[in-house]
């Protein structure tokens, strides 16, 4: 364990170059504002690239974990907004993702929790209060399972969950055994996560849409060992109570993973959960309702004990 706490150390960091191209991009979508306001450090060997958004030093925390393919940077606008609301927040990039070492898009659910745990000893330097954690799509899946397995995560909020306990439907069902299945034969096939899900229709009336497009940081293909690691994995939710405060936030014309879905995951759970339906939302609330989603989450934490701003 590092004796600098995360504040020294990301006072310590330099930025990483954003090259012209994406400056004037970022410039364009209005960002740089957002993105001001980060501080930036490396954790471990790989390394894993974590951005923060500070709030007061006495604040409470949240650890955010990003969606499929997507990285910290990409959610600058929320982050920076939530951490106004008095919570520091610490953005991790998964491993392959964005600024993290490894290969692109290459991490297992088993080893990546123990990475994420080690980042709470850092936290635990930083912070004597609650952490919370915050994960979007696939980030919830990750956040749900550091969870299950770190009792100092005190509160979760996830935006759209899954559990193979309780699949949307009988092609989730298939395709997530297949992938069981193909990653004894072939783990290190990779697939374009684009082919199961429709990316054009949720970019469509997304801002950063175009630049996605061509976004070298973005994560495409998966091998089929990380997404099996993922989307198989055991949860015991179905069983037991976390014993900890939960809520699922979900665009109401979710067409990923829709709001009866996520109504029916609520009812075969024993873990109570918090619904939130965002009137007009998709699946891309942390990019298109970034306020309702920031007004949201926050409210919902500081309702939390242990999660009330600090008092200047």
């Amino acid at each position: 364990m590092m004796s600098a706490t995360i504040r020294d150390r990301c006072m310590s960091e330099v930025s990483p170059h954003l090259s012209e191209n994406r400056r004037k991009i970022y410039q364009q979508l209005g960002l740089l504002e957002y993105l001001q306001h980060r501080q930036l450090l490396q954790v471990g060997e790989l390394p894993l690239h974590c951005e923060l958004y500070p709030a007061q030093p006495n604040d409470p925390w949240i650890l955010f974990i990003p969606g499929i393919g997507t990285y910290s940077e990409l959610y600058c606008e929320m982050l920076h907004k939530l951490s106004l609301c008095g919570f520091n927040c610490l953005s991790i990039d998964l491993p392959g993702h964005g600024y993290s070492g490894g290969s692109r898009g290459n991490y297992r659910l088993e080893t990546l929790i123990p990475q994420l745990s080690q980042l709470l000893d850092q936290l635990e330097q930083e912070h004597s209060g609650p952490i919370g954690v915050f994960g979007c799509s696939i980030g919830s899946r990750i956040g749900l399972a550091l969870a299950e397995q770190d009792p100092r995560v005190r509160a979760l909020m996830c935006h759209t969950l899954f559990v193979n306990e309780v699949p949307p439907d009988m092609l989730h069902q298939f395709g997530w055994q297949a992938l069981s299945f193909n990653r004894w034969f072939m783990p290190w096939a990779e697939v374009d996560f684009r082919s199961f899900i429709d990316i054009d229709n949720l970019l469509n009336h997304n801002p950063m849409g175009e630049f996605a497009r061509v976004d070298e940081r973005l994560v495409w293909q998966y091998p089929i060992s990380t997404l099996d690691s993922v989307y198989n994995a055991r949860s015991r939710i179905t069983e037991a109570e976390l014993e900890i405060p939960s809520a699922i936030i979900v665009g109401e014309r979710d067409e990923v993973l829709t709001p009866s879905y996520t109504r029916r995951l609520i009812r075969n759970s024993r873990q109570p959960f918090d619904l939130f339906e965002i009137e007009g939302g998709c699946h891309m609330l942390p990019f298109e309702h970034i306020d309702t989603t920031v007004e949201t989450v926050a409210d919902w934490f500081q309702c939390q004990h242990g999660f009330e701003p600090a008092k200047v």
